[in-house]
Formats: C-alpha cells, structure tokens, sequence
C-alpha cells in the first residue's frame, strides 16, 4: 500500500462511507470507491463488507487499522518537524565565539534566541581567533562571532556593531573615581594586561605609544575575562574590552572609559558557499539588535 491507498484506507475506516470519506479527502466519491477496490484487488481480499450504502470493516481491515495508524501518525510527525523548520522553531545550531563576546554578549542572545524557539539544539564553543575561524572554514560550526574583522576568502563577514577599550579596577580604587582614564593615570598601579602578540595587546600599546607613556605590564593574560578575574581579586587594575564586563559579569570591579582611538568590531561570519539556515538567519537578526542596543557605533546588519 501507498502513502494515497493508506489515506483513502483510514478515511473510509474512521468515516463509515465512501461519500463521507470523499467529503474529508476533498475528491470525488467514484475516485475512493476506485481506489479503495483496487487496494482490495491489490492486497487479495476484501477490507469492507457492503451492506445498504454502509461499509462494514472486516477482521483484517481492523488489524490492518492498528498498524496504518502508526504509518499515518508517522507521516504526520514528518510534516509537523518539516513545518517547524520551515518555521525556523527547530533545528540545530553551532556557534563559536571569542572568548570575550562567548562568555556575555553570546549567551545573551542565545537566552533571547530560546524564549522564541526552544526547540532548536545550540552548541557554543569558546575558541581563540585563529581557531574559531577555522572552524567555520572546515565546516565544523555553522557560525561564528569574532571581535576582529577576518578576511578569509571562503568565509563572508557581517559587521555588527563596535565597542572600545574600558579601564577596570576594584571598586573603591582611586582610578575609578577618574571620569576617563587615560594612560598616564595607570603609571604606578599594576598593570594587568594582554599578551603583546595579541589583537587587543596591539590596540594597548598603540594608545600607550600615542600618549607617550611607557606600558608596564605586571601580569600578562590573554583573554579578558582572566584580566577581570585578577581585578576582581585585587591584583590590579586591566584594559580590557567593554564586552568582557557586560552585564555585571564581575561583581566587584568597576569600569570606566579608557581614552583610545581603538574600536572592537563585533562580527558574524559563516561560510559563504553555505546559506545560514532559517535557524542561523533569525539568530543573526537577534545579534544584530543586541549589538545595536549595545555598541558606541552600530551598523547595518
């Protein structure tokens, strides 16, 4: 039996008639009667006894029932998920991130993402740079958000939104009570600071250089989240980027605006030779309305 014999079938068992089977299937009352004779003819015996315009299912139509059940509620799951995908209320997810916008301002939008859809199965991965771009290249994530601009020429980018350069320090250090901090206000406090190799210790030494100060490092650390750590217990004070402390993710430590020509640029990339799913576009959408509410400088999405 077919997928169409089967429909006919189970309209004609829960109906009692070819006219009223007809009526929920929306064809023509000859087209069951065809049909339903022919699965008889087909199958070698009789599903229906015919008595006075009624039918009468027989003992092998009712076993036959029980089993067309579990096909037909089979099909039905089939087009229930087909209709949430294309509803982009299911599906999966893999994200990765920098270490920065992976441990705040990701999670914010995969929490907005969930209210709406939580069905769909997400993945977050926190990788360094270099990493996190080869995760998309080597198709292991469907896509990422980096804190950098990348140019990679199979991978295309969506600029989200910018930030900048922010001075932390524990609450009731005489830094946070500056307006701004400017590099020479950090000359005899330990400096917390990246790594000289890194994106952000380059965008450090430049507004150093620019102000003429000599940068000092006390403790060197790679991402900025380890930096407010160390603030967080007193170890110093720390430049980092302002999404490292989104959100009051460090209790304890304040920040204040770090005078800097230097600007984070959030982006969003995917591999170009693959079309985000319904699923990646919605949860760009949400990134991009986060950056916006956030960033110094938002732009187009």
């Amino acid at each position: 039996m077919n997928l169409r014999q089967i429909e006919v079938f189970r309209a004609v068992m829960l109906a009692g008639t070819v006219t009223e089977a007809a009526r929920v299937l929306r064809v023509s009352q000859p087209a069951v009667s065809r049909l339903l004779r022919y699965t008889e003819d087909k199958l070698g015996m009789p599903l229906f006894k015919r008595t006075k315009g009624r039918l009468y299912p027989t003992e092998q139509a009712h076993m036959l029932y029980q089993e067309v059940e579990k096909v037909y509620n089979g099909v039905r799951l089939v087009q229930d998920v087909a209709h949430e995908l294309a509803e982009s209320r299911t599906g999966r997810l893999r994200i990765v991130a920098s270490p920065s916008l992976g441990l705040t301002f990701v999670p914010k939008a995969i929490a907005l993402f969930r209210r709406q859809r939580e069905r769909v199965k997400i993945s977050l991965e926190i990788l360094p740079q270099a990493l996190l771009v080869d995760q998309i290249a080597t198709h292991q994530a469907d896509l990422g958000i980096s804190m950098f601009p990348v140019d990679h020429p199979t991978i295309e980018t969506y600029p989200l939104g910018t930030g900048r350069l922010v001075c932390i320090a524990p609450i009731g250090h005489p830094v946070g009570e500056l307006d701004i901090v400017r590099p020479g206000d950090l000359t005899g406090y330990p400096l917390i600071s990246f790594d000289r190799s890194t994106p952000q210790g380059l965008m450090v030494d430049d507004a150093f250089i620019a102000a003429g100060v000599a940068r000092q490092i006390a403790i060197e650390v790679r991402f900025g989240q380890t930096a407010c750590a160390l603030v967080q217990q007193g170890a110093g004070v720390a430049l980092v980027d302002e999404f490292s402390v989104m959100h009051d993710a460090f209790p304890g430590i304040v920040a204040r605006p770090f005078e800097a020509d230097a600007k984070f640029t959030i982006t969003m990339i995917h591999d170009r030779f693959r079309p985000l799913s319904v699923v990646g576009g919605v949860f760009h959408g949400i990134l991009g309305d986060l950056a916006k509410a956030f960033s110094t400088e938002p732009t187009d999405t």
